[in-house]
């Protein structure tokens, strides 16, 4: 399982100030709106379905232009939706229950990925949680991770283990560990791991991957969300947009390597294997027993409230505000 980081509001900020519009098909009679779409971190695999989204016209279709951008991790989107800095984007779901008690008005309308794709990556092996004592973890200050972490161990009774964060920026993570400056970096099986695998074999270096979700984390992953006010103010705009990344999402897991094809299209600068292998790691946390039973996208009741009740334990968090409806939308769109 995994998820990413934060790499300074820098990167969010410049991208959200300059911009750069993705192409798409658009009617001459019919202009379109124009949103701007936040990834969780540099666009790589888990991304892919926005480029789909807007190369097949699923959103232009749907009466959208997409400005896709890339952020700096689960905190600095979730801040960006809250201040109406962006329409949409992806965050993976603990931060945003716990941004959401204190005070955030930002609301998952989308489940984008069932199972977390989290964890932490190494060089060498890990047997247990236990076994990460005094390790030193390579993490940004938003990553959501350190959030998800301590809810691992609290459910091992190991909430007293020190945790030996090294602070860092996601684009150094592999190097400290390949380096022997850090022990392990947080990851996700989807993103990292597949880019990191690459690298550590060049240097004759196995690799290993602690993924949260078989340690018990059964909470949603990565979801997308939208500022409160535009849920309540313009639920067709969101209903619309639902049905689009669907849509894109679906096409995305029948072709992955026409996906890969796309997304490499719209970011040359991507290795095309290693695009593949991170989106057929994203599928397999989107093609679960849930989704196979409750249909792709959507938000169940049970499923939201334990994911809240899970943080909001671990994170000893006010849970006065913190019901279904304050952190989910829970509509049939």
């Amino acid at each position: 399982m995994n998820i990413k980081r934060y790499a300074g509001t820098f990167i969010l900020t410049a991208s959200l100030g300059l911009g750069f519009a993705i192409p798409g098909a658009q009617a001459a009679d019919q202009p379109k709106e124009k949103v701007d779409l936040l990834a969780n971190y540099s666009f790589h695999g888990r991304h892919a379905p926005y480029f789909v989204g807007i190369e097949n016209g699923y959103f232009d279709d749907a009466g959208f232009k997409v400005n896709a951008l890339p952020a700096a991790g689960s905190g600095a989107v979730i801040a960006a939706i809250d201040s109406g800095k962006a329409d949409f984007g992806m965050a993976d779901a603990a931060p945003v229950v716990q941004a959401v008690s204190k005070g955030s008005k930002v609301k998952t309308f989308m489940i984008y990925m069932d199972r977390s794709t989290m964890g932490l990556a190494s060089t060498k092996p890990y047997p247990d949680l236990a076994s990460l004592k005094d390790a030193r973890i390579a993490a940004s200050g938003a990553d959501s991770v350190r959030v998800i972490l301590p809810i691992i161990l609290k459910m091992e009774n190991l909430q007293d283990m020190p945790l030996n964060w090294l602070s860092a920026d996601p684009s150094v993570y592999i190097s400290l560990v390949l380096s022997g400056q850090a022990d392990l970096f947080t990851a996700s099986s989807d993103g990292d791991v597949p880019a990191f695998e690459a690298v550590a074999k060049k240097q004759g270096k196995d690799t290993h991957f602690i993924s949260f979700a078989d340690n018990g984390f059964d909470a949603y992953g990565y979801v997308l969300i939208a500022n409160d006010k535009t849920i309540q103010a313009s639920p067709d705009k969101v209903k619309r947009f639902y049905g689009a990344m669907k849509k894109a999402v679906e096409f995305s897991l029948e072709n992955p390597e026409k996906t890969a094809e796309i997304m490499l299209k719209y970011n040359p600068t991507l290795n095309y294997d290693t695009v593949l292998r991170q989106w057929q790691q994203a599928s397999d946390s989107i093609n679960t027993d849930y989704t196979a039973k409750n249909g792709y996208g959507v938000i169940t009741h049970d499923r939201a409230q334990a994911t809240i009740d899970m943080v909001a334990e671990v994170l000893h968090l006010d849970k006065a505000g913190l019901e279904v409806e304050k952190v989910f939308d829970i509509q049939d769109h």
